[in-house]
């Protein structure tokens, strides 16, 4: 650009005037400069801030990804600097002219250059400007008109741009009270960042932003910017997880009221069944003792008429029929006791060194009888490589297979019965679990069968046959049993770790099978054979001293019958209280004592003369040997019987046989029998 001509003769007042007018130029670039700087600031400020709010978007919602926030910001500051350097531009070229008067060349040359830069920036922010999607205005500070909107502040407030401007900020804002609050903060601080609040758009729908407010020195005066993220969606999408939080929380408190409800429902339930389960044992425990008190007479008594030789032969026969019909009583009432504390988890597994084959015969000899009665034939099979002495509940496997014996010989008209005991691999059904026992033992498992050519079990009898109560079409017509055999079988077998089944057809048999696992033993004394001849004395010289403390009198009447013929010194008492002193007075070497008695019962009793002898320190030889009679077999527990004292005890009704190998057991007694008098 050419420089224009100065005139040479101009006056030095006029040239001092052009100086300062120049020096006034240059402080004028210096503040644009200055202004530009701040501005720069507010860009590198509304970066973090749009930094910050898409961090916070993106958290809310994916769709806003595609946003890069750091240039929205950038983009709207230079908008603002575009707009305000165009305003300022008038003034740039009115120093300009009044350079050119002045005949300044050189700062017109500076300012020429200047005007030159700003446009260009105008021109590169205009363009970066138009794109963005925040809202940016400018307002005074002394009336609070707009004086610049940019095109996305148009578009978000659903306004046109000439509309907005010369309108008061203040009047964009949904609710005064909001402003007011604003503006107080601003006034704080002079200047507000990420401030949550509500604009006004056209249709006086509200609109939530994020509020950003700053000072700005624009043509020599303070100014008010302020930009504005529109954040609607991710208002939305929190007021709608805040009314879900409500709902959620309405609804937890609902299920916590229900559970608390059905807690307390399930509580009294609960606590109505253990009641219930309460009276019920005490139920069972006064009928078991009500049944079983008579029936010990009935059965003692009916044993000891069998001995009497006087007796004519029709009378031995009626004897035995009722000694016949009272077992078959006692064990339906056994049968009754024993589900119940099958279903009350009371029945404890006993188990013990036990010889195999001397429970296999007990329990053919118990009911080959029956077999030659009916004209069937018993065979009973037992392989080679069966154990003969295992570790197992005794008694529980005996009482399994008279059940399942039984049952076979009641059901079975015309045929055999067989009995089969052999030696299984576990690899054959559970190849995992006996690769994981090193133990020989652990990988078989022995094996049981009772085959009968008997009617046969339908299929549809078959799935319920094992459920307590429950008999088949040919055990209804029998009119025999409770139905309680079977169920208590299947679950002795599963309490000794074992599993039972059943292959059935109707008119061609039935074949019960059930396995335990094998405990054998390797070096076993085998169990000396039980004499079938009775006990008519002792062996000796010695007179023992038996005291009975029972308070029923038949009872006491039938032990006095046992054991006087033997030539033990008997007596009688019928309370607590006085076994105690007879005990004192006349020191019997064992003690027959009934657990339920009035006033003080028999585990009262048995416990304080435990203590009294603690007291004398009574050698433990020379301790009385107490052992209890009871007919409540419900709520009885051996262990407890033994925290009180007891040696032992016999259920009723009880046989000779038992009360004899219980006097043995406890004072070594050797007896004489019937066939070596």
């Amino acid at each position: 650009m050419n420089n224009p001509e100065v005139s040479e003769e101009i006056p030095m007042q006029d040239w001092q005037s052009l100086q300062q007018e120049v020096k006034e130029l240059r402080k004028s670039v210096n503040r644009l400069q200055i202004e530009n700087s701040d501005l720069e600031n507010s860009l590198l400020t509304a970066v973090e801030h749009g930094d910050l709010v898409e961090s916070e978007l993106l958290d809310v919602n994916k769709r806003l990804k595609s946003e890069i926030i750091e240039r929205k910001m950038a983009q709207a500051t230079l908008q603002s600097i575009l707009e305000i350097v165009y305003r300022d531009k008038s003034d740039l070229e009115i120093m300009l002219a009044t350079a050119t008067e002045h005949g300044d060349a050189i700062e017109y040359e500076q300012y020429n250059r200047a005007v030159e830069t700003m446009r260009q920036s105008e021109e590169q922010f205009r363009a970066i400007a138009e794109s963005t999607s925040m809202a940016m205005l400018v307002s005074r500070l002394t009336d609070g008109a707009i004086v610049y909107a940019n095109t996305s502040a148009g578009e978000m407030l659903q306004r046109e741009i000439s509309s907005l401007l010369q309108k008061s900020i203040k009047d964009l804002y949904y609710l005064p009270t909001e402003w007011a609050d604003l503006q107080q903060q601003f006034l704080q601080s002079q200047r507000v960042r990420d401030y949550e609040i509500r604009l006004c758009r056209s249709n006086q729908e509200p609109l939530w932003v994020l509020a950003s407010l700053h000072l700005l020195w624009l043509k020599g005066e303070q100014v008010l910017l302020s930009t504005f993220y529109d954040i609607t969606l991710l208002k939305q999408t929190e007021i709608a997880l805040r009314e879900s939080e409500a709902k959620l929380r309405e609804q937890a408190n609902l299920l916590e009221q229900r559970v608390e409800e059905r807690t307390l429902d399930l509580k009294q339930a609960k606590e109505a069944a253990e009641a219930a389960s309460l009276s019920k044992a005490a139920f069972l425990a006064n009928m078991s003792h009500e049944l079983r008190t008579p029936l010990n007479a009935i059965l003692g008594f009916a044993q000891l008429m069998l001995y009497d030789q006087e007796l004519n032969e029709q009378h031995q026969t009626d004897l035995q029929t009722i000694c016949n019909s009272g077992n078959h009583l006692l064990m339906m009432i056994n049968d009754i006791l024993e589900m119940s504390k099958l279903e009350a988890g009371s029945v404890l597994l006993r188990e013990k060194e036990c010889y195999l084959y001397h429970i296999i015969d007990t329990a053919r000899e118990m009911l080959s009888l029956k077999a030659q009665e009916k004209g069937l034939a018993f065979d009973v099979n037992i392989q080679m490589d069966v154990p003969p002495y295992i570790h197992t509940d005794e008694s529980k496997l005996r009482q399994v297979l008279i059940n399942l014996i039984g049952n076979a010989i009641k059901f079975t008209e015309t045929g055999h019965i067989s009995l089969r005991v052999y030696v299984k691999s576990m690899l054959e059904n559970m190849p995992s679990q006996a690769a994981a026992s090193p133990d020989e033992d652990l990988t078989r498992i022995l094996c049981f069968e009772v085959e009968d050519t008997g009617a046969g079990i339908s299929e549809s009898e078959l799935s319920i046959l094992f459920q307590p109560f429950v008999q088949t079409d040919s055990g209804r017509r029998s009119q025999e049993g409770s139905g309680l055999g079977l169920s208590i079988s299947y679950n002795y077998v599963q309490l000794m770790g074992g599993q039972m089944s059943v292959a059935s057809e109707v008119g061609v048999g039935s074949t019960f099978s059930f396995h335990i696992p094998i405990k054998s033993l390797a070096l076993f004394e085998e169990p000396s054979i039980k004499t079938p001849h009775r006990v008519i004395g002792i062996e000796g010289d010695q007179i023992y001293r038996i005291l009975i403390a029972e308070d029923i009198r038949l009872n006491r009447q039938l032990l006095t019958r046992i054991l006087s013929p033997l030539g033990f010194d008997v007596r009688e008492v019928s309370t607590g209280h006085e076994a105690i002193d007879v005990w004192k007075s006349w020191a019997p070497h064992l003690i027959w004592m009934d657990t339920r008695m009035p006033s003080l019962n028999g585990r009262e009793a048995a416990s304080e003369i435990r203590e009294i002898e603690s007291i004398n320190n009574t050698l433990e030889s020379q301790k009385v040997k107490i052992i209890a009679l009871t007919a409540s077999l419900v709520d009885l527990r051996e262990e407890d019987l033994y925290l009180y004292g007891f040696d032992g005890f016999v259920a009723r009704p009880f046989t000779e046989d038992k009360i004899f190998a219980r006097m043995a057991e406890h004072l070594n007694l050797q007896y004489i029998y019937s066939d070596n008098k």
